[in-house]
């Protein structure tokens, strides 16, 4: 039976993230093209209603308590107006005591309710920011830890961190003002503008004479703002990735005396993100002197006109003072209404480039009747089996068949290229064939449940997976309930106690980060321990002893046989030594069996392993 590769989810054509590139594995990342998000205001704001629904209606009650408390700190902002004039009126002019004592009493309230107000709104948003972060970012890993193999082959470690970890900051941040703005800010404006125009509907026309000198200025910079916040963001990206790429290879750097390119190589992306992110101060910066300006043109207007009319005694003075007063208590409100775009701008990136990643969907999912692997120490068959990764023409297998015994030690060997990791990450099904079948204890495992087949494997690497921790949890990973001797059991298994013991604190060693304080032998054999105290029924060896001498590998390798019973074991390796004891060596080019059988009867036969072993051997 013909499967085919899994085609794009439906429903991400119509995503509403933008820039999609062709492959739909694959995340934009790069600022080389056109990172604008010219998209419909429509979409965007369907994006932000979203955004909303998943994340910040769980804090709904938060923010409501946060959002009353910003309406009286917005009343305290509105109310000094009022003040002012009885302060002027009645006290500056008529002189009357009585007065006095009611406006140091209403002072008093009146800030002591600011205080707690501003208290209250700041911890609540805060309370509300954290714990949004926290579910975005835990939403975000538990995501991007369903997704496909693919997924992470295809695309670039500093780019999916960077929307984990720079985007969500960016909301953090952006997010809290906007609400600041739209809860408090507007009350504020809201109240100071009906007093203005209450009070002299002529002094309020003459205020409002320079208003249309700031919407062209305004619509011109958030627009612009909006392609590089973009750009800017996927920067970010770019430094995290070069950043990871260099510490981590920081032994070839060295090694090589390469580090005047590597600090040239960091320096182009960091002084690129630079030039952006100063892009973006000037665009928003220009918003304060424009505002600047227009406010002092509505003073002047204002001033001139209604200082004459309190000359004239046409008006008074408590009344002009507490109009000006409103006039320049409406500057904030209004700087801030007017970058609010700018924020919104901002916040609608970093949810597209965090979209970006939560609307991927894994292609290898359970079928709608999937079943647990009931027999995980069968024998494991492949069936004309075919396959090609998506973005290369040329199949990597083709029409593939081997059958490998139940319990069975069998190890895969070729030229590189020839298929052999293809042939593990197939049958921990990381990967589909398109054609054909891979069969275990007589079931196709297109048809088991993802996690009973995982479950019975255990997968060591020539990439050693190492955490930041003790040698201890590194053998125990995934097994927190094991005891010390367990631990100790599998790390002699693996040749690995000696070298263990002799560590400062022995398993309570400190490994460094990516292991980095061991050898590539030492991590190989801690990672040996790890898959052998997993005791799955498949234990699949990647190259994993490529970095042990060959004593040790020898010690390693008589080990693992040794415990091989009620285990099928699958070995991938160059060194033609580290497979002689295999049950059947399988020969693989150009995607097929070339041919197969034991070491003995390989040699008799004169063929290709034949010609390999004795290459080797010199």
């Amino acid at each position: 039976m013909k499967r085919l590769i899994p085609q794009p989810d439906p429903m991400m054509a119509q995503s509403e993230t933008t820039a999609r590139p062709a492959d739909p594995d694959r995340i934009s990342e790069t600022p080389r093209r056109d990172m604008r998000l010219d998209e419909p205001l429509r979409k965007r704001m369907s994006r932000l209603r979203r955004f909303a629904a998943e994340f910040i209606r769980p804090h709904a009650l938060d923010l409501l308590v946060a959002v009353l408390a910003m309406t009286v700190f917005a009343a305290s902002v509105v109310a000094l107006p009022w003040l002012f004039k009885s302060l002027v009126n009645d006290i500056l002019v008529r002189r009357d005591g009585d007065a006095l004592h009611g406006i140091v009493a209403v002072v008093l309230v009146l800030f002591t309710a600011r205080a707690g107000a501003g208290y209250l709104q700041q911890f609540m948003l805060s309370r509300v920011s954290n714990k949004v972060t926290t579910a975005l970012q835990n939403r975000i890993a538990d995501h991007l830890l369903g997704l496909d193999l693919a997924f992470f082959q295809k695309n670039s470690v500093g780019q999916i961190i960077a929307r984990a970890t720079d985007d969500v900051n960016v909301l953090n941040s952006t997010t809290t003002n906007i609400v600041i703005t739209l809860g408090r800010d507007v009350v504020t404006f809201i109240g100071l503008v009906a007093y203005v125009l209450w009070a002299s509907p002529q002094w309020f026309a003459l205020a409002l004479a320079g208003a249309p000198l700031i919407a062209v200025p305004v619509v011109l910079a958030n627009r612009k703002l909006r392609a590089l916040t973009r750009r800017g963001q996927s920067l970010g990206g770019e430094i995290l990735q070069a950043f990871e790429e260099g510490l981590h290879g920081i032994r070839g750097v060295k090694a090589e005396n390469l580090e005047r390119f590597e600090r040239k190589r960091l320096s182009e992306v960091i002084i690129g993100r630079r030039r952006v992110a100063m892009k973006v101060a000037r665009t928003r910066a220009v918003m304060s002197p424009i505002v600047d300006m227009v406010t002092a043109i509505a003073l002047v207007a204002v001033l001139t006109v209604g200082g004459s009319q309190v000359i004239s005694g046409e008006s008074d003075a408590g009344e002009l003072m507490a109009f000006v007063t409103s006039l320049m208590l409406l500057y904030e409100p209004l700087r801030r209404l007017l970058q609010v775009n700018a924020q919104l701008q901002i916040c609608g990136v970093s949810i597209a480039r965090i979209y970006e990643i939560l609307d991927r969907r894994a292609h290898i999912v359970d079928a709608p009747e999937a079943r647990p692997l009931a027999d995980p120490a069968g024998d494991i068959r492949f069936e004309n089996v075919a396959f090609a990764y998506q973005d290369e023409g040329a199949p990597v297998l083709d029409g593939f068949d081997v059958a490998i015994p139940a319990g069975a030690s069998v190890a895969f060997v070729g030229p590189s290229g020839s298929g052999k990791t293809t042939i593990l990450n197939l049958v921990a099904r990381l990967y589909e064939p398109s054609q054909g079948r891979v069969v275990i204890g007589g079931q196709d495992i297109a048809g088991v449940t993802l996690a009973s087949l995982r479950d019975s494997i255990a997968l060591v690497s020539q990439d050693v997976l190492l955490f930041d921790a003790s040698v201890r949890a590194n053998i125990a990973y995934g097994r927190p309930d094991v005891t010390d001797a367990q631990v100790a059991a599998a790390a002699r298994a693996a040749a690995a106690e000696d070298f263990i013991l002799g560590l400062d604190g022995g398993y309570g060693f400190r490994v460094g980060p990516r292991g980095s304080r061991l050898s590539g032998g030492q991590r190989q054999r801690v990672a040996i321990a790890r898959a052998l105290l997993r005791d799955a029924p498949i234990l699949m060896l990647d190259e994993a002893t490529s970095a042990l001498d060959g004593a040790i590998e020898a010690r390693v390798q008589a080990n693992i046989l040794a415990m091989r019973k009620g285990r099928t074991t699958l070995i991938i390796a160059h060194r033609l030594a580290t497979v002689v004891a295999a049950d059947l060596i399988c020969v693989v080019e150009r995607g097929r069996i070339a041919e197969q059988g034991d070491h003995l009867g390989l040699l008799a036969r004169g063929g290709a392993y034949a010609e390999s072993h004795r290459l080797q051997r010199g």
